[in-house]
Order: structure tokens, then sequence, then C-alpha cells
């Protein structure tokens, strides 16, 4: 549980984070590339790591906020002109303070959100990722921040479990073409088994559809040096044996005791190819 002074530090950081000095913090390149269409950005040479300190610059959260929040910094300091659509948007605000104080419109559905408050342009209200309440070809970027995992996830759930095919065939209607989405997600933590069980291989085959194009993994912290472990507790096992029906215990076994978290990100532009 975070403290209220780490709360006051995340509220604060929100509240006064300043597009251009993400924009200059994130300038150049701050990743390692292993393939064409994937990067790692390891602790060592994030650009929110102290070098002289030995730490994450950032003061609050756990090391996977941290991560999300160097994340958000580097992808959404420039959204000038754009209609931006958040799904899953909760009460952090950072991703939206950045969108509107860099020129963008962001807009929100959340399924937690009241249906007697539906969401709007400009606003934040109820939706679902596979029911979205919006025109074809409304926003420039559709995104969501630790929620992707959460769409086809079995435990806790008060509805049936949604299709990632379906939740991106619907997110493909309302993104022009030429737009771009963003969604991350930890791995070897919580929600659908793919993701507990760090399938990227899987979580990639889901945007090779004829909607996407140059689709792009980013690897935050799976290279946690000089920084420490951060490990899956035992209050995230409790959820794994609903969760995971598709894989061998052994493997399940070796997560459990040996897997790390670390923030899974993937991106893609809309194609020009019509949702039928």
């Amino acid at each position: 549980m975070h403290s209220k002074r780490e709360s006051l530090r995340k509220r604060l950081h929100s509240a006064t984070v300043s597009p251009t000095r993400c924009a200059h913090k994130w300038q150049g390149q701050y990743w390692q590339q292993p393939s064409a269409d994937e990067r790692s950005v390891s602790c060592a040479t994030c650009r929110s790591f102290d070098s002289h300190k030995q730490r994450c610059s950032i003061s609050f959260g756990t090391p996977l906020r941290k991560c999300v929040v160097s994340s958000l910094e580097a992808h959404f300091h420039d959204c000038a002109g754009e209609e931006a659509l958040e799904i899953g948007f909760g009460r952090f605000k950072l991703a939206r303070n950045l969108i509107n104080r860099s020129g963008g419109r962001w807009t929100g559905v959340d399924p937690k959100q009241p249906t007697s408050r539906p969401a709007r342009l400009g606003t934040g209200g109820h939706g679902l990722a596979d029911a979205l309440p919006f025109e074809s070809q409304t926003f420039d970027r559709v995104f969501g921040v630790q929620s992707i995992e959460h769409w086809g996830q079995r435990a806790g759930s008060q509805r049936e479990p949604a299709k990632y095919e379906d939740c991106l065939r619907e997110i493909a209607r309302v993104t022009k073409p030429g737009g771009r989405i963003y969604f991350d997600a930890p791995i070897h933590l919580h929600g659908n088994e793919i993701f507990i069980m760090g399938d990227v291989a899987k979580i990639r085959d889901m945007f090779t559809t004829a909607y996407w194009q140059d689709v792009s993994i980013e690897r935050w912290r799976e290279n946690h040096a000089p920084l420490e472990r951060y490990e899956p507790s035992h209050k995230e096992f409790s959820d794994w044996p609903i969760e995971i029906v598709s894989y061998p215990d052994n493997e399940i076994n070796a997560i459990r005791h040996n897997g790390i978290i670390w923030l899974l990100l993937i991106t893609a532009w809309r194609s020009e190819v019509p949702v039928e």
C-alpha cells in the first residue's frame, strides 16, 4: 500500500507534468534494439535512472509504476491536434494531462463508470473495449494503461471476459487510418493468462491482422540491473489457478519461483484496411 507521502508525490507529478520537460528528458535513443520490431529499455539506460544515486528518479510507486510513468512521459508528450481515447482510465491522470497540455483532447471510457454517465468526446464515462460508443474513425490515438490484461480476465470479473479479437476490431473501427495505438501491461503479475505467463508471441499475434502495421514491442525493466528484482506476490498467486488454464504446471511453477515483473508495451499504426 502506498504511503500518504507517495500518494501526494504521485498526484503532484501528474498535476505539474510538463510536455516540454518530458520531450527534453526523452529525446534521443534510450533503448536497445535487438530486432527491427522490438526494443528493450533497461533500468541502466532509462532516462529516469539516476546514475549518481543509483536509483530511479521517479519518487513514488512500485518499480512497475515507475516504468509506467516513464513510458507515458516518453510516448505522450506530443499529442498536438490529436483526439485520444483512453480505455480503462481509472484515477491515474498522467496520460490525460500530457495529452491535454500538449494540445490534444483526451476522452476516456471505463467499465467501472456508472452507465448513467456515458462517455462523450472530451470527457470520461462508461464504456467497454468491445463496444465503444463512438463513430468510426474518430480518434488519432487509442491507448490503455494497465488495462489490456484485464479485458479477458476471468478472476474477479463482473461480466463475461471480453474476446481480444472483438476488442481490437472495435478499437480499429474507431481509430483513424494512420492513427496509432499504445497499450502497456505488466508481465508475470495478473490479468489474462498470456500476460501472467509472459507469452509475448501470443500477445503479438493478437495484433497481426490487416488492421495494424508496424507493430512494435517494448520491454521495460526486463533487464532491471542495477536496481532490485520485482517479483510477483502470494496475493497475486491466488488468482492464477483461475486464470491459467492453457499452460503446464512446470512453466507456472518456474514463474512463481523465478519470475520477475516487467512492463510490456505494444505500439502499432492503423492501416487503411476498413473494418467490416
